[in-house]
């Protein structure tokens, strides 16, 4: 059954929320101010999710979304906003989530950084789906494991399109027909592409596959097949990616940022006008942030669980010289249980989307350090932990959000703290 929903404002995740007959309705593809005629799809936990039928009263910022697959394909939630204002609805968010979740009143300015709203990610995992004799390559549909095939992304970088544009025509199919996942990383001058490839493959049919792709796949230049047992690599084992005035080696399995236009913004952001004896990076990565922080402290750690990418952050150190940083291979929690020296001058956190958690935050505050920048990709659980970090005195000194996916309801910020002194 359809009803007339109007929106009220955009929540976290991309849908526009508003009520019905008392019930909160939550509708993608809806801007705030606009009249919608809706289908409700489901209820969950008191929620109503519908889906939008027609648009009654347009908003004036819709815009007409350039990409065929927008409403089918689950990548992108707000090409029918205009970019300005999807940075400004997302400043909101932040401010909206930090409130809900955790009680915190943040009324200052949230600087904005900008990206290029298109052609941006330098990285993608396309599914590989079969049936009918036909191979397709493409991305799930919104909260579902159907496949959307695609023959571009208006958001991935020029040399992943025309990768994909090669792994999709009809001469490379049949390829692919023990293949389920194709992840593509390219490097910062979009030239060199990493492939990895996931499936059900034979060691021989793996392996041919992998110098197949050397061969005739444009820029690509490691190939990597992913075992139980780890990955099986042809061509360079490692991509290069530089970032400012460092260069990383990025081996296949290591996680690396995937927007290519705003890495130098935040390296900046997050290590400049930082200076001490000791600093520890924490959910480091291959060093993105570790590098740049060797020249302004006396002595970095970089703690890293994946031990590949803890190799990675090893083997960058040793490349730049960098004698004063230590890659220790495991996780933040079992690092801070051992690490006793109290009082280090500044903590980078970069975790995942489930956050930091109080466990590791508990032994965290143990170490009294005097600042703390935490780099997060989900508003829900940075504010989480940003709660449970004032509750051990620590104090938000300043808010910066990037945006490394337009389009999408991803949203990655920047927050400072510094240590109460008087707690």
């Amino acid at each position: 059954m359809s009803f007339e929903f109007i929106a009220e404002k955009l929540v976290y995740g991309g849908d526009a929320l508003g009520h019905y007959q008392g019930r909160t309705i939550l509708v993608p593809r809806a801007l705030p101010g606009e009249r919608l005629e809706v289908e409700e799809v489901r209820t969950a936990k008191g929620v109503t999710h519908a889906r939008p039928l027609r648009v009654i009263s347009p908003a004036p910022e819709r815009v007409s979304p350039p990409c065929p697959y927008f409403g089918r394909c689950g990548g992108c939630h707000y090409q029918h906003l205009n970019y300005q204002n999807q940075t400004v609805w997302k400043r909101e968010i932040v401010r909206e989530t930090l409130r809900r979740i955790g009680k915190i009143v943040w009324e200052n300015e949230i600087p904005i950084h900008a990206s290029e709203p298109w052609n941006y990610r330098n990285q993608a995992q396309f599914k590989v789906s079969h049936s009918g004799g036909r191979t397709e390559l493409g991305f799930f549909a919104a909260e579902s494991h159907q496949l959307v095939p695609v023959d571009q992304c208006l958001i991935l970088s020029p040399r992943l399109n025309l990768v994909l544009n090669v792994l999709r025509s009809a001469s490379w199919s049949e390829n692919l027909t023990d293949c389920s996942e194709i992840e593509m990383l390219a490097d910062d001058q979009d030239e060199n592409v990493m492939l990895t490839l996931r499936g059900k493959f034979t060691e021989p049919r793996g392996e041919a596959l992998a110098r197949q792709c050397l061969e005739e796949v444009p820029g690509a230049s490691t190939v990597a097949v992913e075992r139980k047992s780890g990955f099986r690599v042809q061509g360079e084992p490692a991509l290069d990616y530089r970032a400012g005035e460092f260069e990383y080696q990025i081996s296949p399995g290591s996680f690396f940022q995937a927007s290519r236009h705003l890495l130098p913004a935040m390296v900046a952001a997050v290590t400049g006008g930082q200076s001490g004896a000791l600093a520890l990076d924490l959910y480091a990565g291959v060093g993105l942030f570790t590098l740049p922080l060797a020249g302004a402290f006396d002595r970095v750690v970089g703690v890293e669980g994946n031990r590949g990418a803890a190799r990675d952050l090893e083997a960058n150190a040793r490349r730049h010289e960098l004698g004063n940083v230590r890659a220790v291979g495991e996780s933040a929690y079992d690092f801070l249980r051992r690490f006793a020296q109290a009082g280090p001058d500044l903590v980078v956190l970069d975790p995942p989307r489930a956050g930091v958690g109080a466990r590791t935050l508990e032994l965290l505050a143990k170490l009294r350090p005097a600042r703390l920048h935490y780099v997060s990709c989900h508003p829900p659980t940075l504010a989480r932990d940003l709660a449970f970090l004032s509750s051990r005195g620590y104090l938000l000194n300043m808010i910066e959000m990037f945006d490394f996916f337009p389009h999408t309801s991803h949203i990655e910020c920047l927050a400072r703290l510094t240590r109460n002194a008087n707690f």
